[in-house]
C-alpha cells in the first residue's frame, strides 16, 4: 500500500497463463475495499483451498478478551514493563486496551511459533520496542529491527521469527489503517513535505521458502474476534511470483521526519499513520519552539472527541513524572489531561526533547482488560496532586 512492487516470475498481463515446467500456476487476487481499493495478484503452486479441516481455536488473554467489569472514567497508566515473558510471537499476545476500531496489546516472546496467522478483522500494526527477526508473509521474507513499525495488511498470512529478547506493541486497526491522505498527492505518491519518503519504507526481500512441516500447514485466523485453525494437506503459500500494492512494509521510527513550529504544535502533526476514526503519532527526538517566550511543555487539553494512548519508549518524559519505558497511559475523553505540576515552568528554555513514543487517539471509548487491570498503577489519575 506504498508503491507498486513484484517478486519472482509473472505473466505478461493480469488473468492470463502462467506456467511453470509445464504446470499451470494458479491466479489470486487480494482486494480491498472489494475491487475497487489497492490490490495484489499471486501465482500459487497448488491451489490455496485444499484445506482438511476447520477447528475452533481460543489463545485466552489475546482472543478471546475479558473487559473489567466496572471501569470509572479515570485517567490511568498501564505498567507493561511487568508483563512478563511467554508463548511465542502470537500465544504471547496479552490484549490490554479495546475499543470497537481499534485494539492495543503487548508481546514478549521466549518460544519459537512456526504456525501462520491470519487477522481477518483489520491490519495489523507492530512496534518493535526491542529485539528483531523476520517477518514471513505470503508476500515473502521481510526483516526487521529495534523501533520498526511493521505494517500488516488484513487477511494476509504471517509468522514471525524473533530474536530472544524480543519486546513488542501489537494494534489491530478496523476496518485497516495506512499513510494518511494529506501525506500523498494526487497520483498517491508521498508528498515531498511528508514526514517520511518512499525511501522510508522496506519491502520483502525475497519469496517465501516451502515448509512442508505440520506446524506451517496449520493456518490460525482471526475474524469475528473468534479464531479457528484452518488445516491444510500441503503447505499453502508455495508462491512463484506476485505484484501488487497489497503487502506487509517496515517503517523505523528513527527516520520519521518531526516538524517544529514557532510555538507548540498539536500532535497530531506527527501522525504516521491513520485508520478511518484513529491516528497513530510518533514522537522522535527533535528540536522543540523557537518563539523567546515559547513553552515546549505542551499545556493542558481537554479531550471532547477522542481517548488518548501514549506508550512511552524511551528517553526523558517532561511531562510525567512516574512513568517509565513500555508504560502505556490511557487519558480517556471527558476528562482534561496536561502536564504534571511543576513540568510546564521547568520546560521553558529547553531547546530539544529526546523522548521516544508512539501515540494513539482514538473516537471510539476504550476499554480495560482484566490483564491491563492486574498492571494499572492506580494512584495515576491523582498524582496531579501537589504534594502538601
Amino acid at each position: 500500500m506504498i508503491h507498486r512492487m513484484a517478486l519472482g516470475d509473472l505473466p505478461a498481463k493480469h488473468h492470463i497463463q502462467l506456467r511453470e515446467n509445464g504446470k499451470l500456476l494458479m491466479e489470486q487476487m487480494v482486494t480491498r475495499e472489494g475491487f475497487n481499493g489497492p490490490y495484489s495478484i499471486l501465482y500459487y503452486r497448488r491451489p490455496p483451498t485444499d484445506e482438511t479441516r476447520v477447528e475452533a481455536f481460543e489463545l485466552p488473554g489475546f482472543c478471546p478478551v475479558e473487559l473489567t467489569a466496572d471501569q470509572l472514567l479515570e485517567r490511568r497508566h498501564l505498567r507493561s514493563a511487568h508483563v512478563g515473558r511467554r508463548g511465542d510471537w502470537l500465544s504471547g499476545r496479552r490484549t490490554l486496551l479495546v475499543s470497537t476500531d481499534l485494539r492495543l496489546g503487548v508481546c514478549k516472546p521466549t518460544a519459537e511459533g512456526r504456525r501462520f496467522f491470519v487477522n481477518g478483522d483489520g491490519d495489523e500494526l507492530l512496534f518493535v520496542t526491542q529485539g528483531g527477526g523476520r517477518l514471513e508473509s505470503l508476500y515473502g521474507v521481510l526483516p526487521f529491527q529495534r523501533h520498526d513499525y511493521l505494517l500488516i495488511p488484513r487477511s494476509t498470512p504471517y509468522r514471525l521469527v524473533t530474536e530472544d529478547d524480543t519486546t513488542f506493541l501489537w494494534m489491530e486497526g478496523r476496518p485497516g489503517m495506512g499513510v494518511p491522505g494529506e501525506w500523498r498527492n494526487r497520483s498517491g505518491q508521498l508528498t515531498d513535505f511528508a514526514p517520511y519518503s518512499h525511501r522510508d519504507f522496506r519491502v520483502p526481500e525475497r519469496l517465501l521458502e516451502f515448509d512442508d512441516s505440520e506446524d506451517a500447514r496449520s493456518v490460525i485466523t482471526k475474524r469475528g474476534d473468534r479464531l479457528t485453525v484452518h488445516h491444510h494437506r500441503h503447505f499453502p503459500f508455495d508462491i512463484a511470483g506476485w505484484d501488487g500494492a497489497v503487502y506487509p512494509v517496515a517503517f523505523n521510527i528513527h527516520d520519521y521526519q518531526p516538524k517544529t513550529g514557532l510555538v507548540h504544535l498539536p500532535p497530531t502533526i506527527h501522525v504516521t499513520f491513520a485508520g478511518p476514526r484513529f491516528v497513530v503519532c510518533s514522537f522522535v527526538p527533535r528540536k522543540v519552539d523557537y518563539h523567546p517566550q515559547a513553552i515546549p511543555c505542551p499545556y493542558a487539553h481537554a479531550n471532547v472527541d477522542m481517548d488518548e494512548i501514549l506508550y512511552y519508549v524511551e528517553g526523558n518524559f517532561t511531562s510525567r513524572r512516574g512513568i517509565e519505558a513500555e508504560s502505556i497511559s490511557l487519558h480517556p475523553a471527558g476528562i482534561t489531561h496536561g502536564p504534571h505540576p511543576g513540568a510546564y515552568e521547568a520546560s521553558i528554555g529547553s531547546e530539544r526533547t529526546d523522548e521516544l513514543a508512539v501515540m494513539i487517539d482514538c473516537t471510539p471509548p476504550f476499554r480495560l482488560t482484566t490483564v491491563a487491570e492486574e498492571i494499572e498503577d492506580r494512584d495515576y489519575h491523582l498524582s496531579w496532586l501537589e504534594k502538601e
